[in-house]
């Protein structure tokens, strides 16, 4: 899976704080071939217990070159000026925007990982995998909510909550990218999918 760094907004699809590993098409709007997902990642908490998080996604559906060509994830930093602390796009900076153009078909976020500090001694941690899922249309935005992040937990609790907050989540998009029409976005948060044993909840 390819990494793509910060650039600027014509080029990539990004949030404040976070990498992502899709080019953005320059107006963001979905193109003939592809379709966008769209969402936020929440973090619960104050201050980041972590220096870097992940967040994998992957194709479900397809054959193994399409899986391969659509795989992904969704970076964020926990330090900015070498500080420990969110710097997202609302919420005092614990909520991110993202974005996602693939190709056509059935995907799930399916694993996260992070890295405690940053260094030669810092330590990645990987959860096992579960499938949050969502789908891509041709030429079309897909809404797939929000993934509230727990960041402290003690074993056997819910790491990440599914929610339902398109009404709170369209105005911020519009404010950050108003060259696109995010009305035309189409409301697909997902009520189920695997859970691995309750690390995640849907709460819809």
């Amino acid at each position: 899976m390819k990494t793509l760094y910060t650039l600027l907004l014509a080029l990539l699809i990004t949030t404040c704080g976070s990498k992502q590993t899709a080019p953005a098409p320059v107006t963001l709007a979905p193109s003939q071939e592809k379709g966008l997902a769209i969402g936020t990642i929440t973090f619960e908490g104050d201050i980041p217990l972590n220096d870097i998080y992940r967040f994998f996604y992957e194709a479900t559906s397809g054959d193994k070159k399409f899986k391969k060509a659509n795989a992904g994830k969704i970076i964020i930093s926990g330090r900015t000026d070498g500080k420990s602390m969110f710097n997202g796009d609302f919420n005092n900076k614990k909520s991110y925007l993202f974005i996602i153009e693939r190709e056509p078909g059935n995907y799930a976020f399916n694993q996260y990982a992070y890295l405690d500090h940053l260094g030669p001694s810092g330590t990645v941690s990987s959860s096992k995998e579960f499938a949050i899922p969502f789908e891509i249309k041709k030429s079309e935005i897909t809404y797939m909510g929000e993934l509230d992040y727990v960041d402290l937990i003690k074993k056997g609790d819910i790491r990440i909550f599914v929610a339902d907050y398109y009404n709170r989540d369209l105005p911020e998009f519009k404010k950050k990218y108003p060259e696109t029409d995010w009305d035309k976005a189409v409301n697909r948060t997902p009520t189920t999918g695997n859970t691995a044993d309750g690390l995640i909840d849907f709460r819809n």
